[in-house]
């Protein structure tokens, strides 16, 4: 799945990182400004959620596509003012990749957690999440 071809996230313009490191951006637009002219929260947490998802489906690969990931909780501290281009990362919380598939093939599903870093141009952590997915394979949803 191409993240960025989700009508959501085409439609508030994501992209695919330009900068090494990073997984998705979004770009410096006047309309993304609040009124402090910084990037507005709902579009530092749309770049956040987009790239939590991104991430899972990075990180599970080929099975990808026969997964479910939902977003059950989100805790979010935003830590400083957003301005121009911002850049997003990703890891997971309280699991390693290979436990994580391990439950999802034994047991076919997983509770998650993704912690996202939001940085702007010159690598200030701006947002913080961490962001708790319930994943389930398609073959196993009741």
């Amino acid at each position: 799945m191409d993240i960025t071809k989700i009508p959501f996230n085409q439609f508030i313009g994501l992209a695919l990182s330009a900068k090494s490191g990073c997984l998705l951006m979004l770009d410096n637009r006047p309309e993304y400004r609040n009124h402090l002219d910084t990037v507005h929260a709902s579009a530092l947490f749309a770049l956040a959620e987009a790239t939590s998802g991104y991430f899972l489906l990075k990180e599970f690969g080929d099975l990808s596509d026969n997964i479910v990931p939902v977003v059950r909780k989100v805790e979010t501290k935003y830590k400083n003012p957003a301005s121009g281009v911002v850049f997003s990362k990703a890891r997971f919380l309280e699991t390693e990749r290979d436990d994580a598939l391990n439950m999802l093939n034994q047991k076919g599903r997983a509770a998650l957690k993704v912690e996202v870093s939001l940085l702007d141009e010159a690598d200030a952590v701006v947002m913080k999440s961490v962001f708790e997915w319930f994943v389930t394979k398609k073959g196993d949803m009741q």
